[in-house]
């Protein structure tokens, strides 16, 4: 198993030194923010970000990727505070189970020419839309969509379609090839070898 196929969850806890294993990268977020991001997650990214552009017209834009224990910290008091205990941890991971930790974990962002965002209802369906035809290119340059929508029962979060994984090209066709998440991969290929 290489590095890239570390699979980080609720039951599967990374250190803080976790992410020494991974060369991060400093680049610019959508928001012209210093963030880091694995080097070789970063490289795949653009290609991507370059293809989807290309053939569909769908810019998509790193909003973060690595988180240290202490930024995911805050996130979780924040979620807890806003949603309440039970909803928070379905939609924040507590620190030493989020793939952030690691710098492989991508949230993106998707728009069209014009550099809008959604803001109506009908507005967030076509973002969601967009983000559905950007799925369709992830495993050819290694990413997976992390917390699909048919998954929520294996993954324990809710459906994340701005939440991409670098794990690596055959590991990501496999999954995308056989509709499974990273935790039906470690249960088929990985725990029973």
């Amino acid at each position: 198993m290489n590095k890239y196929e570390v699979l980080v969850n609720k039951e599967n806890y990374v250190d803080k030194e976790f992410y020494k294993k991974f060369k991060l990268i400093e680049v610019k977020n959508f928001e012209n923010e210093i963030i880091k991001i694995e080097n070789k997650t970063y490289k795949e990214f653009l290609k991507l970000k370059n293809k989807v552009f290309k053939k569909e017209n769908i810019k998509i834009h790193i909003l973060n990727s690595f988180r240290d224990f202490e930024e995911q910290e805050r996130i979780c008091k924040e979620y807890v505070e806003f949603y309440g205990e039970d909803l928070a941890y379905k939609l924040a991971a507590i620190p030493g189970t989020s793939e952030h930790h690691t710098g492989l974990a991508i949230d993106i962002t998707v728009d069209k020419n014009d550099g809008k965002f959604a803001e109506t209802n009908e507005e967030l369906y076509d973002e969601n839309q967009r983000f559905l035809i950007v799925h369709k290119y992830l495993a050819k340059y290694g990413f997976i969509l992390r917390y699909p929508s048919d998954k929520t029962e294996i993954t324990k979060y809710n459906y994340e379609p701005w939440h991409i994984r670098f794990i690596g090209k055959r590991i990501a066709n496999k999954c995308f090839n056989e509709k499974i998440c990273l935790e039906e991969y470690y249960d088929k290929y990985i725990i029973k070898k």
